[in-house]
């Protein structure tokens, strides 16, 4: 499905959760998230430094001291504990309501283990089933260093839990609704916990983005090298909330990048993808220029949407995305330079080159860009770079959702 479908089913999904407030949201389990932590295993072990209680249709059916292990294997007739069949699942919970299980070859996580049948494919399951705060104490860390400013950890806080909830029921197909790796949030349950996040965490309790009175898609990304793209030059769906605006990361690592190869090497890669065009002489794109930018092969934030190679066999249209692909570029954001000297920066110098770039024969080709990632939403390096230099006020975590998330409104979910 469609990334922009799969969001749109997504909202729906969390509109009913979002109508519920305080102990009724509670109630109604809003307030919980399944990640999936594995999938297709043979084998799971689980063990906890306070023992281990294992579920079976609901009720306690085994218990295990601690630090001794669970061992769970898959068979033909579904889940086995210890060689014992368990039918299609079964959940594993501490024994002490303050410990974390452990996965024998992973992580600790707070919360429940839930073990199943895979439902698309042989093996086990296992799901993590935990509160959407604690979630975030192994998420937040991961996605921002917790050595980063209060502010900006505060504004990922918020941005991570308003992921969760759009998010809800993505993988419901699989049995959960997250995955543990950029598929959806990067999770590391206890393993990514440190005090700080803590800190962000809980300061910023409950409180979600919501636009026209339903949570958001909050998507970010690592630097949207000095300028957001708009959601429509990314997915093909134009998202209100999702606009291109100025992103200030211009003193963090990965706002500049550059790769070096050769017209010949550049021509066999695009060969190999099926779009062979033989020796290239041109390239035809608008050159990169200031931001925000109006012509129609780039979008606003200048990432290239698509170009034409030409050379002694033909000429290829090829898409930004396809060619980061090719040449496993971090962003579309992109330009070419030839020629001695640093390639020029588009906000600061004007273009050298016209909407042809001519490409000389043996000489090294430089594919330099900006940023790292899709560019939609939050550019976290940015939000670094404006609360290090802005972040004095102990709310300017607002103030930076509110740039990046267009029209947007803090909400207290509970």
């Amino acid at each position: 499905m469609p990334l922009y479908k799969r969001m749109f089913a997504a909202l729906m999904t969390t509109f009913f959760l979002f109508a519920l407030s305080g102990a009724a949201f509670a109630a109604a389990g809003g307030d919980i998230v399944r990640i999936g932590i594995r999938e297709g295993q043979r084998n799971v072990s689980v063990a906890g430094p306070f023992g281990v209680g294992v579920y079976r249709n609901g009720s306690l059916w085994k218990k295990y001291p601690a630090n001794r292990n669970v061992n769970l294997t898959y068979g033909n007739n579904g889940v086995t504990v210890d060689g014992t069949a368990a039918g299609t699942g079964v959940l594993l919970r501490s024994l002490n309501p303050k410990g974390a299980l452990k996965i024998s070859d992973g992580y600790s996580y707070r919360g429940d283990l839930e073990v199943i049948k895979s439902p698309q494919a042989q093996g086990l399951t296992v799901v993590n089933v935990v509160p959407v705060e604690k979630y975030l104490y192994g998420v937040v860390g991961k996605e921002m260093s917790p050595s980063w400013s209060m502010e900006a950890l505060k504004a990922q806080a918020v941005a991570a839990r308003t992921y969760a909830f759009s998010h809800k029921g993505y993988f419901k197909s699989r049995g959960f609704d997250m995955t543990d790796d950029t598929n959806s949030q990067t999770y590391a349950g206890v393993n990514g916990e440190s005090p700080s996040v803590y800190k962000a965490v809980k300061a910023t309790h409950g409180e979600i983005l919501t636009y026209g009175g339903k949570p958001i898609d909050a998507f970010f990304s690592a630097t949207a090298g000095g300028w957001t793209e708009n959601s429509e030059n990314v997915w093909g769906n134009k998202v209100p909330y999702l606009r291109g605006v100025s992103d200030k990361s211009d003193k963090m690592p990965e706002y500049r990048w550059s790769v070096t190869i050769t017209p010949e090497r550049l021509a066999a890669n695009l060969a190999a993808a099926g779009k062979n065009v033989g020796k290239i002489r041109s390239i035809t794109l608008s050159p990169l220029g200031k931001r925000p930018m109006a012509v129609s092969d780039r979008g606003v934030s200048g990432r290239v949407l698509s170009m034409v190679v030409n050379g002694t066999a033909g000429q290829a249209q090829v898409t930004g995305n396809a060619f980061q692909s090719i040449l496993g570029l971090k962003s579309t954001l992109f330009d070419f330079y030839q020629g001695n000297g640093n390639p020029p920066d588009p906000d600061t110098g004007k273009p050298r080159r016209g909407n042809t770039f001519t490409v000389k024969e043996k000489a090294p080709l430089v594919v330099y860009g900006f940023g790292w990632g899709h560019g939609l939403g939050m550019s976290q390096y940015g939000a670094y770079q404006m609360a290090k230099e802005h972040g004095e006020d102990s709310t300017f975590y607002r103030k930076i959702l509110a740039h990046y998330y267009t029209g947007t409104q803090l909400s207290k979910l509970y």
